[in-house]
């Protein structure tokens, strides 16, 4: 069992997640584990830091999941786009610049992908911020 606040637990009704023979619940929207004791009753106390910790690692896996798979959507319409350029015959001055600034967009897409990637290669969940130094 985790440890409990200074407070000590409160005892409750089970939450809906938990189930009739439910020994323990996490309910990681209001950050609040729950335990039944051997007498069917049901305390509570708000999540520990090291809990908390996990949980916002938790979430942060999946929002780098999440941002992953949105930019690999994006990867086949940029090979489209650069094969269309790479195929003018003849290039006016906007239609480069156009292009340029298309490449840049992608390169910066690319490379908030590859953070996200390696950050979830690397198990390094404490934030979701890009950092290109």
């Amino acid at each position: 069992m985790s440890e409990t606040s200074p407070e000590g637990p409160v005892s409750v009704e089970p939450p809906p997640g938990m189930g009739p023979n439910g020994y323990e619940y996490w309910d990681v929207e209001t950050r609040t584990y729950y335990e039944r004791q051997d007498d069917g009753t049901v305390i509570t106390r708000p999540y520990n830091e090291a809990e908390n910790q996990q949980a916002n690692a938790a979430a942060n896996r999946a929002v780098l999941v999440d941002c992953i798979k949105g930019m690999t959507v994006l990867l086949s319409g940029d090979i489209a786009s650069n094969k269309a350029f790479a195929a003018l015959p003849d290039l006016t001055s906007d239609e480069g610049r156009a292009q340029v600034d298309a490449l840049t967009a992608q390169s910066n897409r690319q490379a908030e992908m590859l953070a996200a990637i390696a950050r979830l290669s690397l198990g390094r969940f404490e934030s979701v911020e890009v950092e290109i130094q």
